[in-house]
C-alpha cells in the first residue's frame, strides 16, 4: 500500500486530470461565522488539530494556497515550519489550475492552509480527495463575513447567468487588516496544536505581527484621512473591496465583473449599467487588479472620460517587489487609492 508522502506518479496525473475538470460547484456545507458556502471538502477547526509525529528533526510541512496566506502563515511559523504555497505570486486564485508538482505538495503536507470563502474554488476537487489525516483550515474562521447580493437579470445565451450572480459570503477578507488578526491567531493555534514543541515560538511571533498589523491600520486611517467623504467612492474590476470599504468608510458604486469573481465577464447590458452608475456618481477613477484583462477597464475608461489605476489585489508581487509581503501590499494600495482620490 503507498503512504501518504509517497503517492504514485499515476495517481497524481489522474489528480490533476480531476482538477482540470471540476467545477467550481458544491458539495459539503460549511459554516462560517453564521453563513455557508459550498464546498468539496470538508474543513478542520483550529481547536480540533491534533499533534502530528514528525519525521526526525524536520520541521512541520505546511502548504498555503494563496500568496497571501502563505504570508501571513510565514510571520507566524517563522524558521519552525517549512513552508510551501500553490498559486504563484502575480497569479489570479480565482481560475488557477493545479500541476502535478502541486498535488505532490499537497499530499505531502501536515497541514494544508486555505483563504476559504470559495476564493480557491478551482482547487476544490483536488482537496476534497486528500487523505483524511491532511487537515485543511481556513484561516478566516471566525471573521465576521459580508454577504454579496446581487446578481444579473437579463438572460442573454451568450452569458451564464450563474457565473455573474454575485451570491453567498464575500471572500476578499484580506483587504481588512482586522481581519488578518483573525488569520494570524488561527495559524498560530492551528500551528501550536499540531506541533506543541514550537507553541511558545508560534505565539511570540504572532504577537509580533499582531503589533505590525495594528501599525498598518493606523498607517491607513492616516493615510485616507484628507481624502473627503463625498469622494470616498470606488469603482473595480470585481467585487474585491467590500471589506477596505467596510473598514475604512467607503462606498462601492460598482465593478466592471458584477461578481466576486474576476473569471465572470459581464453582459452588454450589464456595461451600460455600470457606465451609468460612473456617470451619475461622479467618479474619475477606475480600480483594476495588476494581474486582470485591461481589457473592459480600458473600454470604460474611454467612454466615460475616467482614468486607471492598477492595484495589487489577490496576489502579493514578485519578490523584492513593490508589494512582496502583505504589509506592502496594502500599503501600496492605499497609497495608490490616496493619491488618486486626492
Amino acid at each position: 500500500m503507498l503512504s501518504r508522502k509517497g503517492l504514485a506518479r499515476s495517481q497524481i496525473l489522474l489528480l490533476v486530470f480531476g482538477a482540470f475538470l471540476a467545477a467550481c460547484s458544491g458539495g459539503a456545507e460549511n459554516a462560517i461565522s453564521g453563513s455557508t458556502y459550498h464546498a468539496d471538502f470538508i474543513l478542520t477547526q483550529p481547536g480540533d488539530l491534533k499533534a502530528v509525529q514528525l519525521q526526525g528533526d524536520g520541521p512541520l510541512h505546511v502548504v498555503a494556497t494563496t500568496s497571501i496566506v502563505a504570508d501571513v502563515v510565514a510571520n507566524v511559523g517563522g524558521k519552525a515550519i517549512e513552508l510551501d504555497a500553490i498559486i504563484p505570486r502575480m497569479t489570479d486564485p480565482h481560475g488557477y489550475q493545479l500541476t502535478p508538482g502541486d498535488l505532490r505538495l499537497l499530499h505531502d503536507a501536515d497541514v494544508v492552509f486555505i483563504n476559504g470563502l470559495g476564493l480557491e474554488e478551482a482547487l476544490e476537487q483536488s482537496l476534497s480527495q486528500l487523505p483524511e489525516d491532511i487537515p485543511i483550515v481556513s484561516l478566516s474562521e471566525g471573521i465576521q463575513l459580508r454577504e454579496f447580493a446581487l446578481g444579473r437579470t437579463d438572460t442573454d445565451a451568450d452569458h451564464d447567468p450563474e457565473a455573474h450572480a454575485a451570491t453567498g459570503v464575500d471572500p476578499h477578507v484580506w483587504f481588512d487588516p482586522l481581519n488578518i488578526d483573525v488569520w494570524t491567531d488561527n495559524a498560530a493555534q492551528s500551528l501550536a496544536a499540531l506541533d506543541p514543541g514550537n507553541a511558545a515560538t508560534f505565539q511570540a511571533n504572532s504577537d509580533t505581527y499582531h503589533d505590525q498589523l495594528e501599525d498598518l491600520h493606523n498607517w491607513i486611517l492616516t493615510q485616507l484621512e484628507e481624502i473627503p467623504r463625498t469622494d470616498r467612492k470606488l469603482v473595480t474590476d470585481h467585487l474585491l473591496m467590500g471589506y477596505f470599504a467596510q473598514r475604512y468608510d467607503f462606498e462601492i458604486i460598482n465593478a466592471l465583473l458584477p461578481a466576486f469573481s474576476s473569471a465572470a465577464s459581464p453582459s452588454a447590458q450589464e456595461l451600460a449599467g455600470i457606465q451609468d452608475s460612473i456617470r451619475q456618481s461622479g467618479v474619475e477613477v477606475i480600480f483594476i487588479g495588476i494581474t486582470a484583462n485591461r481589457q473592459i477597464a480600458e473600454q470604460m475608461a474611454g467612454d466615460t472620460s475616467v482614468a486607471v489605476v492598477p492595484l495589487y489585489t489577490g496576489s502579493l508581487s514578485e519578490l523584492n517587489g513593490p508589494a512582496d509581503t502583505y504589509l506592502t501590499f496594502m500599503q501600496y494600495n492605499v497609497r495608490a487609492i490616496a493619491t488618486a482620490l486626492k
